[in-house]
C-alpha cells in the first residue's frame, strides 16, 4: 500500500487539556459504519467516561496537501471523539467519531472518504522476515503532524503474558499484564508517537498487528540474551541465545499481534459486518 493510501486511514491521535494540546500517539479506522479507530489504550488512558473530563481526546491530521510540507504553512483540524472504550488487557482503545459532531471539520478531515483497513488473522500474512510498514502521522507532541513512512522486516514472533504501564484517569501508575499476548517484533525502530499505528503484512495489504512500543538492553561483552519466542509450525516455545562480542545497546519494536485482539473485536461489534461473517 501506498503512503498516500495508508494515509487516508491512519490518524493522530490529540490530548487537550485545558489550553494545552500535544500529539500522543496514532490510530487507525478499522470499520466506518460506525466509524470506529483503533490505538493503544496507553495513549489515551487518562479518558474520562464518554470523553468529557477535563483531558479529551480528538482526532487530528494535517488537512492541507499532503504531497507538499511547507511547515510555515499548514492547516490543521481536530474532531473530538464522541465515545472511547478501553481495554486495558490488550493495550487497547476504540475511538468512535460521529462526522455530524462538527460537520466541516470532518469535511476537512475527509473522514467519510476514510477507508477501513482490513485486519488479517491469517497465520500466512505475517512469517519470520516478511517485509512490514507502518504510518507515523506525527512524533510525540508535533503539531506539525509530518506523516512518516516506514518499512522492516518481522524478526520474531512469540507468545508471552507482557507487562507495560499507562496511566489512569486520575494520574495514578498502573502495571498491567497482557496475559498469553501475541507479539511480533520488527528490526525498525518505532519512534514515540506511533504508538496505535498499524503494521501491514506489505504482500497483502492487510493490518497484522500495531504498534505498542519496543524494548532497549544493554550488550556488554560475551552478554547472553535469552528471549522466548514461539515456533509456529509446532506450537512449542524455545528460547533464543544472541551473543554478541562488542558492548552496546539494542533495540527491537514491539506490535501486537491483532489475533490477541481478535475475539474481543468481534464480541463487541466493532469490525464491519462483512468481517464478522
Amino acid at each position: 500500500m501506498d503512503f498516500a493510501e495508508l494515509y487516508r486511514s491512519v490518524f493522530a491521535i490529540l490530548r487537550i487539556e485545558g489550553q494545552n494540546a500535544r500529539v500522543v500517539g496514532t490510530g487507525f479506522v478499522i470499520n466506518t459504519n460506525p466509524i470506529y479507530i483503533l490505538t493503544c489504550n496507553h495513549v489515551v488512558s487518562e479518558v474520562s467516561e464518554n470523553n468529557n473530563g477535563n483531558i479529551v481526546y480528538s482526532i487530528t491530521k494535517r488537512s492541507d496537501n499532503v504531497e507538499e510540507f511547507d511547515l510555515r504553512q499548514i492547516q490543521i483540524s481536530f474532531l473530538r471523539a464522541t465515545q472511547i472504550v478501553t481495554a486495558p488487557q490488550f493495550d487497547l482503545a476504540i475511538l468512535k467519531i460521529d462526522p455530524n459532531d462538527n460537520a466541516e471539520v470532518a469535511r476537512l478531515l475527509s473522514i467519510d472518504n476514510a477507508p477501513a483497513l482490513q485486519l488479517s488473522f491469517d497465520q500466512n500474512d505475517r512469517t519470520l522476515g516478511g517485509e512490514v510498514e507502518w504510518l507515523s502521522t506525527a512524533a510525540t507532541a508535533d503539531l506539525t503532524l509530518t506523516p512518516r513512512f516506514f518499512k522492516g522486516n518481522i524478526v520474531t514472533q512469540y507468545i508471552v503474558d507482557h507487562q507495560y504501564n499507562y496511566l489512569d484517569n486520575n494520574g495514578q501508575q498502573i502495571n498491567q499484564v497482557i496475559l498469553a499476548a501475541k507479539m511480533i517484533e520488527v528490526d525498525k525502530l518505532f519512534i514515540p508517537g506511533s504508538s496505535g499505528s498499524p503494521i501491514l503484512d506489505t504482500a497483502s495489504n492487510k493490518v497484522i498487528a500495531f504498534v505498542h512500543g519496543f524494548k532497549s538492553w544493554p550488550i556488554g561483552t560475551n552478554t547472553e540474551v535469552q528471549h522466548p519466542f514461539q515456533l509456529v509450525e509446532n506450537n512449542t516455545s524455545r528460547e533464543m541465545i544472541l551473543k554478541y562480542n562488542l558492548p552496546f545497546v539494542t533495540s527491537l519494536s514491539l506490535g501486537i499481534d491483532v489475533r490477541t485482539i481478535e475475539t474481543f473485536l468481534r464480541e463487541n461489534n466493532f469490525l464491519p459486518i462483512e468481517d464478522e461473517e
